[in-house]
């Protein structure tokens, strides 16, 4: 589906913020029956969803916190989408060095290990174990041996793409009703002459017009700017401030492991050293952030403190500022809670109820529990609504087929060697169309067949084809060069970030869509800022 113009429209809720916890509720909404309008500012999924560490996970550290029922949820709603995107979500080996001057003693570890086994449902994976250092150096070399006593070793799981996830929740909902609208601003939220939430009043960006969409409940799940919208609609029943943003940042390194690395830093916080795809993940800081949140970017500062840290568990030459092929940075909607510091507020999500219930706002949410949170959300807005109908998006795939989850899995699915002879593709582009979509990469297949040239590689870097664009455009509501590379295909977060294509893939994109020279050029222009700001601590 193509993303349509705004027009007035009336429904029964009105969503504002299409990241995670948007996009679940709107599928959770839709799949319920109800008419559902999903709106965001930017593109699906651009905000704090994309800036994520790519991970669903338990939280380990959370235990430290006694927040027994936040990981008793993670881990649930972990096996939950192993089995709804196995395409997407694939377990991940850690291992927690400890070393003598750890705050966190190897008992301590092997305590909270046993507790997370304990916790997960089913345990159906191999099981954590504690490793003497022989064994822990024999898995990573890399890890540092001097005064290694020993290291935890479990499994959690990496999102390999967050954005696709995000994406399909929201092609789920359109699929059963729900209309969704990136690139449309709400400016206001409007109210009857008694005073009672009647809907919004949003801005086509694409357009300029302002568009009324009518409803009997408005859902604020815009995650750090949850807080602004409250103000636009003059709602403070709760206090002025309802969330605490703060700020993580992460560092693309070469490959330093072959597993995750979860180590504690000098503040007593943890970072993960991840890896993901031809990279290792450092991340993430955790400070308070009260600035610009459209032009969110590493600074040396941060990155020096991320490095050093890792230095003290990865001591690798390649860990310094000039081996970091980019950074991002995010801001996380933590529920505001007085007199902690940063890393210690709960991650738990929480649903703020304001103006008699016909004005929801989400805050604390945590990437992995989004579908938990989006079925509590459905659950309250059903109520308001009147009306009674279950969850059931713990039940249909995420992989743009809708179906009750097999037994199959992703592994089975990369078996491509019938299509490597059929359609002439490369082995390495048909198993990133599997990682992709799922068990419906064969759509794009059909169309690399179709259209023309559809079967030759966006970038010489990196295996997209030319038809993947053509069903972005077409089918999956991208409007932008950034929509392209950054939440439709990978190229954008590759080694070369999309410099030696963005402009073949523009031009293409401009025929598509049927961009002016002006347009295109404003296209080229915004992707070289992107690229500037990650590079932007290099300054």
């Amino acid at each position: 589906m193509t993303r349509a113009a705004l027009t007035d429209g009336d429904y029964d809720v009105v969503i504002i913020g299409g990241g995670m916890a948007g996009a679940g509720a709107a599928r959770d909404l839709a799949l319920r029956g109800a008419a559902v309008a999903l709106l965001d500012k930017g593109d699906f999924a651009s905000g704090t969803t994309s800036r994520s560490s790519k991970l669903i996970h338990g939280g380990l550290r959370y235990l430290e916190l006694f927040d027994v029922a936040l990981v008793r949820e993670s881990l649930r709603e972990r096996e939950t989408l192993r089995r709804l995107a196995p395409h997407l979500v694939r377990p991940l080996p850690f291992l927690v060095p400890v070393y003598r001057d750890s705050s966190r003693s190897l008992i301590k570890v092997r305590i909270g290990l046993t507790l997370y086994d304990w916790l997960t449902p089913g345990r159906d994976r191999e099981r954590y174990r504690v490793l003497r250092p022989v064994d822990a150096l024999s898995l990573e070399p890399g890890i540092r041996a001097e005064d290694l006593k020993g290291a935890g070793y479990y499994f959690d799981d990496l999102l390999v793409f967050p954005e696709r996830l995000c994406l399909e929740n929201v092609l789920s909902a359109c699929r059963h009703g729900a209309r969704a609208f990136n690139y449309a601003d709400v400016e206001e939220v409007v109210r009857d002459p008694r005073g009672r939430i009647r809907g919004v009043r949003a801005r086509d960006l694409l357009t300029g017009r302002v568009v009324t969409f009518g409803a009997r409940v408005v859902v604020n799940a815009t995650g750090p700017w949850v807080d602004l919208i409250r103000e636009r609609a003059r709602i403070a029943d709760r206090g002025r401030q309802i969330v605490r943003r703060t700020k993580g940042v992460h560092c693309l390194l070469p490959r330093l492991t072959d597993r995750a690395v979860y180590h504690g830093t000098s503040d007593d916080r943890m970072i993960f050293v991840i890896p993901w795809r031809d990279f290792s993940l450092v991340g993430t800081t955790d400070t308070d952030f009260d600035g610009d949140l459209d032009r969110l970017f590493a600074t040396r500062q941060e990155v020096t403190y991320l490095l050093q840290e890792v230095r003290k568990a990865v001591p690798d030459r390649r860990v310094v500022p000039e081996e970091v092929a980019y950074t991002y940075a995010g801001v996380r909607p933590l529920s505001f809670e007085e007199g902690k510091r940063a890393s210690d507020v709960s991650r738990a999500h929480r649903v703020v109820v304001e103006a008699g219930g016909d004005f929801l706002s989400v805050t604390g949410t945590k990437l992995t529990c989004y579908r938990s949170l989006a079925a509590a959300l459905g659950d309250r807005v059903m109520q308001r609504l009147g009306r009674r109908a279950p969850s059931r998006t713990d039940r249909l795939t995420l992989d743009g087929a809708d179906e009750p989850p097999g037994r199959v899995e992703a592994r089975a699915w990369l078996d491509v060697s019938p299509e490597v002879a059929a359609s002439g593709l490369s082995r390495e582009t048909l198993e990133t169309l599997v990682a992709t979509y799922g068990r419906t990469y064969r759509r794009v297949i059909e169309l690399a067949g179709k259209v023309p040239g559809g079967a030759e590689r966006l970038c010489p870097q990196n295996p997209e084809i030319v038809a993947q664009l053509h069903h972005a455009v077409q089918e999956e509501l991208a409007v932008s060069l950034q929509d392209a590379l950054l939440r439709r295909t990978g190229i954008g977060t590759s080694g070369c970030q999309g410099l030696d294509c963005a402009e073949a893939i523009g031009r293409r994109m401009a025929q598509l869509a049927g961009w002016t020279p002006r347009r295109l050029q404003a296209e080229l222009d915004a992707w070289e800022a992107h690229v500037a700001r990650s590079q932007r601590f290099k300054a």
